[in-house]
């Protein structure tokens, strides 16, 4: 059967490349049927800039050449694997390395597995119970839920407790982990996800080394900045401030280099520094973009997504984690020349 359907694919591919040569063009009809998608679907990504063809008439009908077929057929693929649709421009943009985002979706991929396993456990306790199914299976839920947000506040205790040191701040641990308040982002129930979310955190703060490197990244965290002398919430609200300025120049898409995505950088540098104005000297500023460039790991990053499912208001955090560290980077770069 594997071989039959190899077969298939190689003679599609050859005919495929048969019809296609270099310099021929093919309206979006004929693209459609030689990657076997549609013609709403490649009028999509060409509106979101995602596969613009290579000509427009002067009648309006779009053109492609081999060079936007092979971009389709690889959108195509990804889709398939379930990479989303910004994922999939960062990808082709060269702006996340592929390694990272096939990494990134194996994480995903293993949540949803996880998640799944879940549900699933669920209905079949639900199969076998006697009396009123639906009824059962709403208390069955109700338990997990209430069993998750006790588990979620244990962890975090644990979290809390084994990264910082006891000089550490209480009240300012929470914020400098995840970037927020972590209290303002829990609402009602857990879903299926996040609980599977919340068993991958737990997994995460039982392994030694993890919990190692957050301690390392606190620790040095603390040898360069200098903590606020005003309170967790105008800080936090002056953060927020700050990230929503960086979202919206990741929306109009900004480049690390620009002067918008420069000056919040500065802005943000400014939160953690022991002065009230800009700018802050070039030696704090190197000594905590280095601090923060030097720190990030595999397993951070994979802690700041885990969050992201199980805090969807994080999510926005984490669409531009990218441009910041770029920005930061330039930064560094454009000092050593000076």
């Amino acid at each position: 059967m594997h071989a039959k359907a190899r077969n298939r694919s190689d003679t599609t591919q050859n005919q495929l490349n048969n019809q296609i040569t270099k310099d021929a063009k093919f309206s979006i009809g004929q693209v459609a049927k030689m990657t076997g998608s549609s013609v709403p679907t490649v009028r999509y990504y060409d509106e979101i800039g995602l596969l613009s063809p290579a000509e427009i008439t002067p009648g309006g009908h779009r053109m492609y050449t081999a060079e936007e077929i092979w971009r389709l057929k690889l959108i195509l693929t990804l889709r398939y694997l379930n990479f989303g649709i910004d994922e999939i421009k960062r990808m082709l943009a060269g702006d996340i390395p592929v390694d990272m985002a096939i990494e990134w979706q194996i994480e995903a991929l293993d949540l949803q597995m996880r998640t799944l396993a879940s549900m699933k456990s669920i209905l079949e306790q639900t199969k076998k119970s006697k009396g009123d199914s639906l009824s059962y299976m709403h208390e069955l839920i109700e338990s997990i839920s209430a069993d998750a947000l006790e588990r979620e506040k244990f962890i975090l205790e644990k979290m809390f407790s084994s990264v910082f040191p006891e000089q550490f701040p209480v009240e300012w641990r929470e914020i400098v982990l995840l970037g927020v308040n972590v209290s303002s982002l829990l609402e009602g129930k857990l879903s299926a996800a996040q609980t599977a979310a919340l068993d991958e955190l737990e997994d995460m703060f039982n392994d030694p080394q993890i919990v190692q490197e957050m301690k390392h990244d606190v620790m040095s965290f603390l040898e360069v900045v200098h903590l606020p002398k005003i309170s967790v919430e105008m800080w936090t609200a002056r953060l927020l401030k700050n990230h929503k300025q960086l979202l919206k120049a990741a929306e109009q898409h900004a480049t690390p280099d620009s002067p918008v995505v420069q000056a919040n950088i500065q802005e943000y540098v400014l939160l953690f520094a022991d002065v009230d104005e800009l700018p802050v000297s070039q030696s704090f500023f190197r000594r905590f973009a280095e601090r923060l460039l030097s720190n990030q790991s595999e397993n951070l990053e994979r802690f700041r997504r885990i969050c992201s499912i199980l805090y969807p208001g994080l999510q926005s955090y984490m669409k531009t984690n990218e441009l910041f560290y770029q920005a930061l980077l330039w930064k560094l770069q454009q000092m050593d020349k000076e």
